[in-house]
């Protein structure tokens, strides 16, 4: 299940950013798999801050049911995590607790297209079903 999202994911958003899409991270109980890291990325991260990251994004998908309580049902379950930083922004898909996928794009990708985000929420929501 995971996998299938991650590769559409990427093919979605490299089709969909012009270069921006940084990296996509799929992972569950098992482990992880790197399915695309850009080059200059790469060249940022140590191999244990890499590995650092991609658990902080397993560890987050474990809090998704947290957020779910704090909201009326009428929110629904939770489907991205989105963090927003200066120059990047990362989206954690959560699938299931401790399943999902991390994608981060270079925060001028949400400029261009407006629809962006909630159209690889449906791959994520097509995935689950």
């Amino acid at each position: 299940m995971a996998v299938q999202m991650a590769s559409r994911l990427e093919e979605f958003f490299e089709e969909q950013t012009s270069g921006a899409l940084r990296s996509i991270v799929k992972y569950d109980h098992e482990g992880m798999d790197i399915v695309y890291l850009r080059n200059d990325v790469a060249e940022q991260y140590s191999e244990a801050e890499l590995l650092d990251a991609i658990d902080e994004s397993r560890m987050q998908s474990l809090s998704t049911s947290l957020y779910e309580r704090a909201y009326s049902e009428g929110h629904g379950e939770l489907e991205c995590i989105v963090n927003c930083f200066e120059n990047v922004v990362e989206m954690n898909f959560a699938l299931e607790d401790g399943i999902g996928a991390a994608v981060a794009l270079d925060v001028e990708a949400l400029d261009d297209d407006d629809g962006l985000v909630s159209e690889a929420r449906d791959i994520v929501v097509e995935e689950r079903a």
